[in-house]
């Protein structure tokens, strides 16, 4: 199980309404499944929380709408194929979009270059710690933290 909190409007870390990746994620998967038919844009729309509905409600879940914890169990899990995980060392495109992601929630990871630093490390660190009781302070971003990221 992956460790998920959610937030207000039900989808973890979105904290305010407009384009989101995990948004979008959701939305392929759901898709996928054949409960989502409309533009896979990150928007959480009545079209996508309506397919969330119909999804819960064929797996015997509470069918409101909410994206939390036995929901995103409840997602086939090749959904989360292909997140990459990276640690201090690491570099590249995927460790700009986590250092762009820290610094929109209010992290300091140092310059958006790319580079997984130890300025990076502490900001991840940081956002672990304030996550949910379950997420690993480590470090280290991978399934457990990039659907959090927003």
């Amino acid at each position: 199980m992956l460790p998920y909190h959610t937030l207000p409007g039900g989808i973890p870390g979105i904290e305010r309404p407009g384009p989101n990746s995990i948004v979008e994620l959701l939305q392929r998967v759901l898709q996928r499944e054949g409960f989502y038919g409309g533009p896979v844009n990150g928007g959480f729309t009545a079209a996508t929380v309506t397919a969330v509905r119909n999804f819960q409600a064929a797996r015997d879940l509470t069918a409101d709408g909410i994206v939390g914890p036995a929901t995103w169990n409840a997602l086939p899990a090749e959904t989360l194929q292909g997140i990459p995980v990276i640690r201090e060392g690491s570099s590249g495109g995927a460790v700009a979009l986590l250092q762009r992601c820290l610094r929109r929630q209010g992290y300091d990871p140092g310059p958006i270059n790319g580079v997984f630093g130890p300025k990076t490390t502490a900001a991840l660190k940081q956002y672990q710690q304030t996550g949910a009781p379950e997420i690993v302070v480590d470090g280290i971003c991978g399934a457990q933290i990039w659907p959090l990221m927003g």
